[in-house]
């Protein structure tokens, strides 16, 4: 028998819980949350999604949530999606922030863009840095795993039966704890390159005074950054994929999916 219009605005507060939980996940993934892709593409992959998954979560006795029960089960859900995709923006974030450091120690970074997705300046190493890792992300297709664990979460996570849990917080800290070993691990060969070059631009002082070290020192570095730089960044796609599949491993686990189905290419 169809629906009733009455019978869908009953439930329209269902539907809506589901699409909160989703809308996290766009607002603050990789890819999704960027200013790159149009609003309209964004709203239409919500709408989209949610329609797909309402039919299955959306149980009969969920159904008839009442519109005050879905404005306080708002914040619960919302934070589901935004917490899985935070802990993925991070490991971005990561990325980016190594190329401002090897921009700086390079003498790279006085040559500032304008990055219209954050509306402030940023390095050109550093976009360079984010860049690369944004397509080794959809590459190995991390958008549509991150999309996954967040459509696997209805299963053990009914819509309003999530509270503020510890687990989240725990999940933030140990990405924050990911994000700066993949940056320490991204920035080694570029900062060791350049510790030896300045010792033996240091030597070179020494031994040949009437040098001017300062001209000579800003190009020599400049080069050896740019050229150990691309040598890693051409081979860091197992590094990063790396992280990125533990980092979709540790939210499947923390929120209780299993984390055996998480796919990605390699």
């Amino acid at each position: 028998m169809p629906w009733s219009p009455f019978d869908i605005l009953l439930s329209l507060p269902a539907f809506a819980l589901v699409l909160f939980r989703l809308t996290g996940l766009v607002l603050a993934a990789p890819v999704l949350a960027s200013r790159y892709v149009p609003v309209r593409i964004r709203g239409a992959l919500l709408v989209v999604l949610a329609a797909m998954v309402y039919p299955v979560v959306a149980l009969p006795e969920y159904r008839q949530v009442t519109l005050p029960a879905a404005l306080a089960g708002a914040v619960s859900e919302v934070m589901i999606g935004a917490a899985i995709g935070l802990s993925l923006s991070l490991l971005l974030t990561g990325a980016e922030v190594v190329g401002e450091v090897v921009g700086q120690q390079a003498g790279l970074a006085l040559g500032r863009v304008f990055d219209p997705t954050i509306n402030d300046e940023t390095s050109v190493v550093g976009q360079i840095y984010a860049v690369v890792f944004t397509t080794i992300f959809l590459v190995a297709g991390g958008h549509r795993a991150a999309v996954a664990a967040v459509l696997d979460t209805y299963e053990v996570i009914p819509i309003l039966s999530y509270g503020f849990e510890s687990g989240v917080v725990l999940l933030l800290v140990e990405m924050l704890t990911a994000a700066f070993v993949l940056g320490i691990r991204l920035a080694a060969p570029v900062v060791i390159a350049l510790f030896l070059t300045a010792t033996a631009l240091g030597f070179l002082s020494r031994t040949m005074p009437q040098l001017n070290i300062l001209t000579v020192g800003f190009t020599v570095r400049a080069i050896v950054a740019i050229a150990v730089a691309a040598i890693a960044l051409a081979s860091c796609d197992d590094l990063m994929l790396d992280a990125i599949f533990n980092a979709l491993e540790t939210i499947r686990s923390v929120f209780g999916v299993d984390p055996a189905a998480t796919r990605l290419v390699s």
